[in-house]
């Protein structure tokens, strides 16, 4: 009679041995593996019936640039009233963290705005998704950061819609996640939505020509922000618990009929209750008094694709926790994650 170790050799050229053994030591393997891809899944853990689908957890040592641009838009443009310009080097990745810095500039740097070029005594970091990575009807967007502390600081997430086949001007608006005020002494966090493009009918008679320009007989641009339709959330968030100074967790769930803000400290952010909603309905020019209030009508777009912003900007002005202090000089805003996932259809 042959011996074990015989019979095994001979076993071992046979095809049909080779191939179940390769499937014992598979099992074996996706078996031992379970309970990390279980921990992985629940690192990325939408609301029920959602697909992750796609998003950054910078854990490279560059920026992705297939998913990000520098700055709020493709010029690196910077807004009116604001004091600083965004640097790639001022956007870092470090231990998993994208990193935004602002800081003085020993010499000012020549920049632009929308409207003008001009210099910059300060610098900071943005950025924005490139258009094959837009926020979409039926999508919930989580963001997890550590905001600021210092006058003048600005920390914004938010949204501008890009025009794509079959686009009307309601489905152009901006969608702010969030806008933070860093000063300590005046913290603040709050949400919104803002519409900048009306219909011939929406234009109301207390609208200045030279506040509008005329896209089509039925479709005006409204350049003045005194003038433009609002919804949001204007103040610190009532009964908020959240600690914006250490990393907390931003969703914003979009539907075709509604949006939902949540925050939470940690873990997945749509788990806790919403505290900002919008379903539709009447929105408003917001002055605080400085022109006549209006009021207009208006739906979640059905068409929405939007390139997503993640920035940190100074502004000078009182109301922004200004003027800057350069003691508080250089400072960071801390982004984990960005994660976008697709909800199951209704």
């Amino acid at each position: 009679m042959p011996s074990l170790s015989h019979m095994i050799a001979r076993l071992s050229h046979c095809p049909v041995f080779l191939k179940i053994t390769q499937y014992i030591v598979t099992f074996f393997w996706v078996f031992a593996l379970m309970p990390l891809l279980a921990v992985e899944n629940n690192q990325f853990e939408g609301p029920p019936g959602s697909r992750y689908a796609f998003g950054d957890e910078f854990s490279g040592s560059e920026l992705n640039q297939e998913i990000w641009g520098l700055g709020i838009n493709k010029k690196n443009l910077q807004n009116e009233g604001v004091d600083c310009i965004y640097k790639k080097e001022n956007i870092t990745l470090e231990d998993g963290l994208l990193i935004l810095t602002q800081k003085r500039e020993p010499v000012p740097v020549a920049g632009n705005t929308w409207s003008k070029e001009t210099t910059f005594n300060y610098s900071s970091g943005g950025v924005h998704t490139q258009k094959d990575y837009s926020l979409r009807n039926n999508m919930y967007l989580e963001l997890r950061c550590k905001l600021p502390q210092n006058n003048g600081g600005y920390g914004a997430f938010w949204t501008v819609s890009h025009k794509v086949e079959g686009w009307s001007p309601e489905d152009l608006l901006e969608i702010d996640m969030f806008e933070f005020i860093a000063a300590r002494e005046k913290t603040r966090l709050w949400s919104g939505l803002w519409w900048h493009d009306f219909r011939a009918k929406e234009i109301h008679k207390g609208i200045p020509s030279q506040s509008m320009v005329k896209r089509s007989d039925d479709h005006f641009f409204i350049k003045q922000r005194v003038y433009k339709a609002h919804h949001g959330h204007g103040h610190h968030i009532k009964e908020n618990k959240v600690n914006f100074y250490e990393f907390f967790t931003f969703g914003l769930r979009v539907t075709d009929d509604e949006f939902f803000w949540y925050l939470a400290q940690d873990g997945p952010a749509w788990k806790s209750e919403p505290y900002f909603h919008f379903s539709g309905g009447k929105v408003h020019n917001r002055t605080y008094g400085k022109v006549e209030d209006f009021e207009w009508e208006r739906e979640v777009p059905k068409n929405l694709h939007a390139q997503v912003n993640v920035n940190y900007a100074m502004r000078n002005a009182a109301w922004a926790g200004g003027p800057v202090r350069d003691e508080q000089l250089p400072s960071k805003m801390y982004v984990d994650y960005v994660r976008f996932y697709n909800l199951g259809q209704k």
